[in-house]
């Protein structure tokens, strides 16, 4: 039965929250391509710098240890203002910090000031970067009903990783059209700021506010909801800090930050100057793990909700499809350093990012069912850990591709991602942690929609 059946209402529901998942869609897009692109042009930014792997892997963790740091005040942030005004903010900041790399080439090549100014424009990138997910995954929390959340976060980060798929094409035809790396930058920066100004006066917070939203959509989007009576307050951090269901969340996406970010940080750089791939060999290479990565980001999400359609359960439809995805990722790992045919490599590289990504779904659709009121500070939280976790991860790939020692850094890669497996079966997202007494949802009440946890389905 279609959701839109369910409406108690007389009206035929409109649907305005897909015109919003739209849109956080293309937003979604356009992030990977700049958090990307600096990756794709990493072998050329270390030529003309005068930079080496040690450096690029440190540059690597700059980005990540910042965005780790304000994942969780990101969230408080979404959590307390909505998201209009902050994703605004944000995207703005790192699409200008995404195209002032450029200015890396006026300071001399191989001087400690190129490396330090790489440092701190990496860093503030990540620090913009960092609040953007938790705070779309406060507005899915509060636009998309229970049964559609794995959904519409699969759909989220299948275009990332479609942006990360066109990112090694499309820059290496600016880069031969422009015949630098510095201008395809700043146009790629030039369609955050677009997308900016298209946004911000259209979106808003609240589904009630926006006119073309019918009560027939507002009964469909709080279908499936309980509200609890606690009116909302400051974060309860001795609740959040004693959750048995949020630390193994948490701790399961570090465990697949340390192994994952290598797709999205290092693998160009592995591709190009591990494997010694030509041109046209790496452009498809870089591109293909994440060209798979589309379909199996919707695929998780979309597996994950039907599993919950069909058997009522939500604890094993969030579990399930991650933790088949991560154990065959992990062994997939573990067989890369024993692959010589390049097309072969491409394969397995592709297996292992396809099969990580079936979890990214379920885990972003995990806290909103868990946090639903806090679900910016509860996704903050995770991604803070695997972005901290990404960024050890990478720096552990630069130091040890340095010392041509490939087959660890791959072997451990593998032994994170079974880890990850371990850590699902700590996760119950049917178990209210944040929540006071359930009562019946006041669905005249646009406020409620964003309180009180999910009742299992």
């Amino acid at each position: 039965m279609s959701l839109e059946k369910l409406a108690p209402s007389g009206n035929r529901p409109s649907r305005v929250r897909y015109g919003v998942l739209a849109v956080i869609c293309v937003l979604a897009l356009l992030t990977y391509v700049n958090r990307l692109g600096f990756g794709v042009a990493a072998s050329s930014i270390k030529k003309d710098l005068g930079l080496d792997d040690r450096q690029m892997g440190y540059l690597a963790s700059a980005f990540l240890v910042a965005y780790g740091l304000f994942q969780i005040p990101g969230g408080l942030l979404g959590d307390r203002f909505g998201g209009r005004h902050l994703i605004t903010i944000l995207v703005l900041g790192w699409s200008f910090l995404s195209g002032a790399t450029a200015f890396g080439l006026r300071l001399p090549a191989g001087a400690a000031s190129a490396f330090g100014f790489l440092m701190v424009l990496r860093f503030l990138f990540g620090l913009f970067q960092a609040a953007e997910f938790p705070s779309l995954a406060r507005v899915i929390a509060i636009w998309m009903p229970v049964e559609e959340r794995g959904s519409a976060q699969g759909i989220i980060w299948m275009f990332s990783r479609l942006g990360g798929a066109i990112v090694p094409f499309l820059f290496t035809w600016m880069l031969l059209l422009f015949d630098t790396w510095t201008t395809p930058l700043w146009v790629m920066a030039g369609l955050g700021m677009l997308w900016c100004a298209l946004f911000w006066p259209w979106f808003r917070d609240q589904p009630g506010e926006i006119a073309r939203v019918n009560r027939g959509e507002l009964d469909v989007i709080a279908g499936g909801r309980v509200t609890d009576s606690a009116p909302g307050g400051p974060i309860p951090w001795r609740r959040i800090l004693a959750s048995v269901d949020i630390w193994p969340l948490c701790l399961m996406y570090g465990f697949v930050g340390f192994a994952g970010n290598f797709f999205t940080s290092m693998m160009p750089l592995y591709l190009r100057d591990h494997r010694h791939l030509a041109d046209q060999e790496f452009a498809i290479l870089s591109a293909l793990p994440l060209g798979l990565g589309i379909g199996s980001c919707a695929l998780g999400g979309f597996c994950s909700d039907w599993i919950i359609r069909r058997s009522g359960s939500r604890r094993w439809g969030r579990r399930i499809v991650s933790l088949v995805g991560l154990a065959v990722a992990a062994l997939t790992m573990f067989s890369i350093p024993r692959i010589e045919g390049i097309w072969i490599l491409g394969i397995a590289l592709s297996l292992a990012f396809a099969c990580t990504d079936l979890n990214i779904g379920p885990a972003w659709a995990a806290c909103a069912d868990i946090g639903e009121r806090y679900t910016g500070t509860i996704s903050g939280a995770m991604n803070m850990v695997g972005a901290f976790a990404g960024a050890a991860g990478t720096a552990f790939a630069g130091h040890f591709f340095d010392k041509n020692k490939d087959n660890l850094v791959f072997i451990v890669y593998g032994c994170s991602y079974a880890l990850a497996v371990l850590c699902w079966l700590g996760v119950d997202v049917t178990r209210p942690q944040l929540a006071g007494p359930p009562i019946p949802l006041q669905t005249n009440n646009i406020q409620s929609l964003t309180a009180g946890p999910c009742v299992e389905v």
